[in-house]
């Protein structure tokens, strides 16, 4: 089984990264740490659970923007949740970006 190209394995990996985040949410001492999600499309390979001191510290992590990597905004609607039609019982921010890598051998590509 090509596990690349099976939606519903995928489904099944972003259900359990949201699941742990809730569960460390659910955790935490302090209210201003904050949990995250990073899921890495089209394969989720580099997708990872993140945390975060403080909304500050959060904020600073999602502002890419330099010579060897921008993250672009991109629209909710065309974010994973309504892609892969997740649904969660959990209050989600969802942010979109389209990541822009930038080295020596090529001008720039899109991940």
């Amino acid at each position: 089984m090509d596990i690349q190209h099976n939606a519903r394995i995928k489904q099944a990996i972003i259900h359990i990264l949201l699941d742990e985040a809730k569960r460390l949410v659910e955790l935490r001492v302090d209210e201003r740490v904050r949990v995250a999600v990073l899921l890495d499309f089209p394969t989720l390979w580099n997708s990872e659970l993140l945390v975060f001191e403080d909304e500050e510290e959060l904020q600073t992590f999602m502002r890419r923007d330099s010579s060897h990597q921008k993250w672009i905004p991109i629209s909710h609607k065309k974010t994973f949740m309504n892609k892969w039609d997740i649904r969660s019982d959990q209050e989600i921010r969802v942010y979109g970006f389209e990541e822009l890598l930038f080295d020596e051998e090529d001008e720039g590509r899109e991940l």
